[in-house]
């Protein structure tokens, strides 16, 4: 496997540049009595050559050289590396130039002559420096590769950066105890998110609640939430533990909060300041120790401006807030979450999964799918189900028909390929013009040909002269 110049191992590499040879010869020895591998040149040119081909742990150089000075050296340098240290050598009349040198960038600087315990000294903390550095290097390279092929998150599926995003703030906000509140168009995983952070933090052993506030019939809300005593009203037998009390120490999550009648909100703002809550016709408060996590697909704001909101309860559950990004807004995803549902269904029927047909699934990746990831799951299950039935009422062969090239295809060459297709089609509506065709796959130029590369695509049969013939120049 290839490294790159971040990823190689740290070693106590010394480059020393000195047009003295006495002096350079000096200190190499010194450097290598010390347990360091040297090397050595009087040519800041040649020095420069051997950094682009060598990991180093630090450099030291003379300030004054005739071929090129200390400080055109250093900028140098720190062109190709711009965290290695570099330890600058001047005589007494140079200190000026050495305290320029630091200015732009240098590490330190040592007086001529140099005194052997001093150097060293100097070296093994530019030397622990430089491995800090190339330490978290390689952490970033591996968090990196880690992202890439994460793509399911306690439920979640997605690679977009988005995604990714999304996934920090669930861990950090699973950390804590303060109320959250996700938002989300309706279908994007709010109660996923809500049970991811459930799980993650130190409440997952604890009970998850989830109570639903656009489901329930008004007048059996504050009975859910808080509870009743017996005798409360008509029909009310025995007391009645309410979702705040039975969450215990766990989780208890409250859908659609917008939905809850404006007058409960108000008892539900001093339950949460107070942190008791006090059951239907009962003059006894119990308190609760539940997270709370809310979730809305309102907009707050206007519900607020509407009078239909508290803003002061909006405040105090808006502590930690989570968005959740609609799924025409990382379309990249599509194709991952086509193929998991499909295989979802196929592992729920016990049969083996058929892929779709590209064509299928440049008609999904073209939806804007208003009910995000569950409206998206509903359509993936319907072709499972219906597939030719729906779409070929004719009797002709259904478009979902796995093709005999395409069955048991392994996840990544399937979603290369549908990849590749999405592109095609792309570039066919776009006429091959790549200014216009990244925007509307909605990723880089960079990305756009790196993609065009990977699969071989040749811009210029997308492309139509005057006449309409293709364009086959270059």
């Amino acid at each position: 496997m290839n490294m790159t110049r971040s990823e190689e191992p740290v070693e106590p590499n010394i480059l020393v540049v000195d047009d003295d040879p006495y002096l350079l010869m000096a200190i190499g020895q010194t450097l290598t009595l010390s347990g360091y591998q040297v090397d050595t040149f009087t040519s800041p040119l040649e020095a420069l050559e051997k950094q682009k081909k060598t990991t180093y742990a630090a450099i030291i150089t003379d300030i004054k050289m005739p071929a090129m000075d200390g400080l055109q050296f250093l900028a140098h340098v720190r062109a190709q590396d711009l965290e290695l240290p570099v330890i600058m050598i001047t005589g007494h009349g140079d200190v000026a130039l050495a305290v320029t040198a630091i200015k732009s960038g240098a590490y330190d600087f040592l007086q001529k002559p140099v005194d052997e315990d001093v150097l060293n000294a100097c070296l093994v903390r530019a030397v622990e420096k430089r491995r800090l550095v190339l330490d978290n290097r390689r952490l970033s390279v591996s968090l990196a590769e880690q992202r890439q092929d994460l793509t399911r998150f306690y439920g979640l599926i997605g690679n977009h950066p988005a995604m990714h995003r999304l996934y920090d703030i669930i861990k950090a906000v699973a950390a804590e105890n303060d109320p959250v509140m996700i938002h989300g168009e309706t279908g994007t995983g709010k109660e996923l998110v809500a049970r991811a952070i459930h799980q993650i933090g130190s409440r997952a052993a604890q009970p998850f609640v989830a109570l639903n506030m656009g489901a329930m019939p008004t007048e059996m809300i504050e009975s859910e939430l808080f509870g009743h005593a017996k005798g409360a009203f008509t029909g009310a037998l025995q007391r009645k533990v309410g979702k705040f009390e039975y969450a215990g120490e766990g989780t208890l999550f409250l859908d659609e909060i917008c939905s809850l009648p404006i007058a409960l909100q108000g008892k539900l703002l001093r339950a949460l300041e107070a942190r008791v809550v006090s059951p239907l016709g009962s003059n006894t408060e119990v308190p609760f120790k539940a997270r709370i996590i809310a979730a809305t697909n309102k907009d707050l704001d206007k519900e607020i401006e509407k009078e239909a909101f508290r803003q002061d309860l909006f405040f105090r559950l808006n502590v930690l807030p989570v968005h959740i990004q609609p799924l025409r807004e990382r379309r990249q995803d599509i194709p991952l979450l086509v193929e998991f549902f499909r295989q979802e269904y196929a592992y729920g029927k016990m049969i083996a999964p058929a892929p779709f047909r590209p064509e299928t699934l440049h008609e999904i990746m073209n939806n804007p799918w208003p009910g995000n990831v569950r409206e998206l799951r509903n359509h993936v299950r319907r072709l499972c189900i219906l597939g030719g039935l729906e779409e070929h009422r004719d009797g002709g062969k259904s478009d979902d028909a796995p093709r005999s090239e395409d069955k048991c295809l392994p996840l990544k060459e399937f979603i290369d390929r549908t990849e590749k297709d999405y592109i095609i089609g792309v570039l066919r509506e776009t006429e091959g013009q790549a200014a216009v065709a990244h925007i509307r796959l909605g990723i880089s130029r960079k990305s756009f040909y790196d993609k065009i590369g990977k699969y071989r695509i040749d811009l210029s049969e997308f492309r139509k002269t005057e006449k309409g013939r293709p364009n086959k120049i270059g």
